[in-house]
């Protein structure tokens, strides 16, 4: 008898059935990914691009993101999900941010990140996700993906999937919703303010955001890690960029523009 048949005839052991069931399980989850995606944005609609967010969240089982699409004073928030900047933002192009606009730039993968793009500091460092969106020679923005919590990163092919969603987006693109991604859509006291969201730093819009909740100097300097004194500095620059009178004022305007309580 020839020993070496018998080992090739032989079944799969376990290992390789289940190597082989994680690799079809992950073909097709990264399929059913941009089969949603696409069939999103057939549909169109202003929520489509909150959907594929969404959905690729799900994709690496992450809790926030951020869907920003580039324009000439900064990335502008198309669609949000969780802690983070809303819709009608305008993020500076620093740091990640910069790294991930480039016109030649890669997916920036990061562990033990704490967010930049998140608000406050509730939650510990997790897994960063930014993907260029590329399309017809351009970076037209970025597909933020953000985890709370540790996490491996994405494998090859399913970087490869979300970097094909990420060409969809750019390449599906929003021309007519420029002017409502600038002015945050909001009416009222607050929508004259809106046109000067832009005017605020980073720092100012995490004060921003924290003022709904009727926080403190000192619990806002806990939550954001400063000086409870720069605190103060930032509102009173938010107060006189947005031509607002108090505190209450800011607050208000903060919910009308998407920063919950």
């Amino acid at each position: 008898m020839n020993p070496s048949a018998d080992t090739t005839d032989a079944p799969p052991s376990a290992r390789t059935a289940r190597h082989r069931y994680r690799h079809t399980e992950g073909s097709a989850s990264r399929l059913r990914l941009l089969t949603d995606a696409g069939l999103a944005l057939a549909a169109g609609g202003s929520g489509a691009g909150a959907a594929i967010l969404a959905r690729a969240l799900a994709f690496l089982s992450m809790d926030e993101g951020l869907l920003l699409y580039r324009q000439d004073d900064g990335l502008h928030v198309h669609a949000a999900q969780g802690a983070v900047y809303p819709v009608g933002a305008c993020l500076p192009l620093a740091g990640a941010l910069h790294a991930a606009s480039l016109e030649n730039a890669l997916p920036q993968v990061g562990q033990d990140v704490q967010s930049r793009l998140r608000i406050g500091r509730a939650c510990a460092s997790g897994l960063e996700v930014l993907l260029p969106m590329l399309f017809g020679g351009r970076n037209t923005g970025v597909l933020a993906l953000i985890g709370t919590r540790r996490a491996p990163p994405p494998n090859a092919d399913d970087l490869e999937a979300l970097q094909v969603l990420a060409t969809m987006l750019a390449a599906a693109q929003p021309r007519s919703g420029k002017q409502a991604l600038r002015t945050g859509g909001a009416g009222g006291a607050g929508g004259n303010a809106a046109p000067r969201l832009a005017q605020l730093t980073t720092r100012e819009l995490q004060v921003f955001a924290l003022m709904p909740r009727g926080l403190t100097n000192a619990a806002m300097a806990a939550e954001l890690g400063i000086a409870a004194g720069t605190v103060k500095v930032h509102i009173e620059r938010i107060l006189h960029k947005l031509g607002l009178r108090d505190r209450t004022q800011a607050a208000v305007c903060a919910v009308e523009h998407g920063y919950g309580a």
